[in-house]
C-alpha cells in the first residue's frame, strides 16, 4: 500500500534505457555520471540492454541491470525497446554511453514534461544539430502508450529516429526544450573519438536504402514535409502550413 501510495503522489520515476555493445568501461563510466548528475538519484532506474551475442557485455556488466534481446538483428533500436518494456518509470530517456549529462537533468526533465501522465516528447539540443531530427528520446510513459513502442521496431537503427521525430510533431506531443543542451561525445563532432565497431554496426551503409524505403512507406506524408531536397537535414512542414504554401490549382 505504501509503495502505491508513493507511486501515485511522489515524484515520477524516470527510466534510463541504455543500450550498448562491446564498451564496458565507456558504459559503465556513463552510467555513474549520469546517476551522480541527478538531483534525486533515488528515483532514477537504470537499465542496460545488450545483443545475445554480446558476451562481452554479459560478462562485464554483472551486477547491474541488464536486459539480454532474444533475438539476433534487432539492432539498437530492439536493445532500446526491450529496456523500455522492462522499465517502470513515468519518463523514459534512451540512453547510449557517449551523452554526458547535465547536473540535475532528472528534476528538468520532470519539469519540462509535467504533468507526466499525458503524452508528451521532450525536445532537447546536442548543440550541433538545428534542424528537426530530435537526437535523444525522451518521452512519458503515456507517449509509448500511445505509439505501442518506444522507437518503431520496424528499424534497426537508422531511420527510428526519423520516424520518432516526424510522428512526434504530426501528433503534437512536443515539448521544446533545446535550451536543454546535453554534449554528445561522437566522432561526427569530435575527430578525437575513435569510430569503433559499435559506431559503424549501427550506421552501415548498407541499410540506408532499405531503412529510408521503410520510413517513406510507413510515413508516406513525409516525402513532402521531412525530408530537404538533396540535403541531409529533416525539416517538419505541417500539413496545414504545406496546403497553404502550394495551393491546389
Amino acid at each position: 500500500m505504501l509503495n502505491s501510495l508513493k507511486r501515485l503522489f511522489g515524484p515520477p520515476k524516470i527510466s534510463l534505457l541504455h543500450a550498448t555493445r562491446t564498451r564496458v568501461g565507456r558504459a559503465l563510466a556513463c552510467k555513474k555520471l549520469w546517476m551522480e548528475a541527478a538531483e534525486k538519484p533515488e528515483r532514477v532506474e537504470h537499465l542496460f540492454a545488450i545483443d545475445p551475442d554480446d558476451a562481452e557485455s554479459a560478462a562485464g556488466l554483472v551486477g547491474h541491470t541488464v536486459v539480454t534481446v532474444k533475438e539476433e538483428g534487432k539492432g539498437c533500436v530492439g536493445a532500446w525497446n526491450l529496456a523500455a518494456e522492462c522499465s517502470t518509470g513515468d519518463i523514459l530517456v534512451q540512453l547510449s554511453d557517449d551523452w554526458l549529462p547535465l547536473p540535475g537533468w532528472d528534476t528538468l526533465f520532470e519539469q519540462r514534461l509535467a504533468p507526466v501522465k499525458q503524452s508528451k516528447v521532450l525536445r532537447i539540443s546536442d548543440g550541433h544539430r538545428e534542424d528537426d531530427l530530435f537526437c535523444m528520446a525522451i518521452i512519458t510513459r503515456a507517449r509509448m502508450v500511445q505509439e505501442g513502442w518506444f522507437l518503431p521496431p520496424a528499424y534497426t537503427g537508422i531511420y527510428s529516429d526519423d520516424e520518432f521525430s516526424f510522428r512526434a510533431f504530426e501528433d503534437g506531443v512536443v515539448v521544446d526544450a533545446r535550451d536543454l543542451v546535453f554534449v554528445h561525445e561522437h566522432p561526427n563532432y569530435d575527430s578525437a573519438i575513435e569510430m569503433d565497431e559499435t559506431y559503424r554496426r549501427q550506421n552501415d551503409d548498407s541499410r540506408y536504402a532499405e531503412a529510408r524505403a521503410i520510413f517513406k512507406e510507413r510515413n508516406p506524408a513525409a516525402k513532402k514535409r521531412w525530408f530537404v531536397k538533396d540535403h541531409w537535414e529533416r525539416r517538419w512542414v505541417s500539413a496545414e502550413a504545406y496546403a497553404a504554401a502550394n495551393p491546389k490549382k
